[in-house]
């Protein structure tokens, strides 16, 4: 019934349209995370939904290359184990054989509920052991009864309740490797922004020309008052020396070439008639 359920549930949803939310989401938390790298809150730069898509197809390599290669390592055990159940069926080996991976598993869901409950908030971001005993914990505990029942030749419990042990421990393992997705996502999106400032030297120099000075200028940039004669008298003072972080939601999200974390703060200028910019390639 649960399983009828859930097939009707995943026909409903479309894998589509799944797999695009996936990425949509993934993109989310990647690029939340480059740019809160620079104090930049992504509900400012007003992205779309299809740039975000673009990034969630950068972000998502890593976690389907780690579910796959999960995958394999898991029908390797499973080979293995199928081959030691059908040399001694029956044998006092097996059953301590099965009693380790439930007690691997018990220790893992251990682990999981210190890390939900006694660990602080950080752990939905950084990379850490949590989500992964959450994803293979149950799963290992109902592997260990499923191989016991089958040493003995008869199941520990009834169909139905297996059934519904199975999807729950299932249930629990999607969520471990949602979250284990995110942490990644979002330590992927650190490292594009750690990488984007390490390279703002080479981006092109933004000149930038307003009508009232800016305030709290960051280091290595140069302000050059304008002659109330030029030809366009309505831009009174020049920067020069910014790099270009980012560009939409009609705003210009400008940094100094050295920025650095802690001490640098990033300039948001509105992208209209009150500004008037250059860009300088950089050699």
């Amino acid at each position: 019934m649960i399983s009828a359920r859930v097939r009707k549930l995943a026909e409903a949803i479309g894998p589509t349209t799944l797999v695009t939310a996936l990425l949509i989401y993934f993109g989310y938390v990647a690029t939340r995370a480059r740019y809160d790298y620079f104090g930049v809150s992504l509900e400012m730069t007003g992205l779309s939904n299809q740039s975000l898509l673009l990034d969630g197809l950068e972000v998502v390599y890593v976690p389907a290359a780690m579910i796959c290669l999960g995958a394999l390592l898991v029908i390797g055990v499973h080979a293995v184990v199928s081959w030691q159940l059908a040399r001694r069926p029956g044998d006092v080996t097996n059953t301590f054989l099965a009693a380790g991976i439930a007690l691997v598993g018990v220790l893992m869901v251990g682990r999981a509920m210190i890390g939900i409950f006694l660990q602080d908030s950080s752990t939905s971001t950084s990379i850490n052991p949590t989500p992964f005993a959450l994803a293979f914990g149950p799963a290992t505990v109902a592997y260990g009864i499923h191989i016991h029942g089958k040493n003995r030749g008869r199941p520990l419990m009834s169909p139905r309740l297996a059934r519904n042990g199975a999807l729950s421990a299932l249930g629990l393992a999607v969520a471990g490797l949602f979250w284990a997705s995110t942490q990644i996502a979002w330590a992927y999106g650190i490292g594009l922004g750690e990488e984007d400032a390490q390279k703002l030297q080479t981006r092109a120099e933004v000149i930038l020309d307003v009508k009232e000075p800016l305030q709290d200028v960051p280091l290595g940039i140069t302000h050059i008052p304008l002659s109330t004669t030029a030809k366009d008298p309505n831009f009174a003072h020049r920067y020069r020396g910014f790099r270009l972080l980012l560009a939409s939601g009609g705003r210009l999200f400008l940094v100094t070439p050295k920025w650095k974390l802690g001490r640098d703060q990033t300039i948001v200028v509105p992208y209209d008639n009150s500004i008037r910019i250059q860009l300088v390639p950089q050699p």
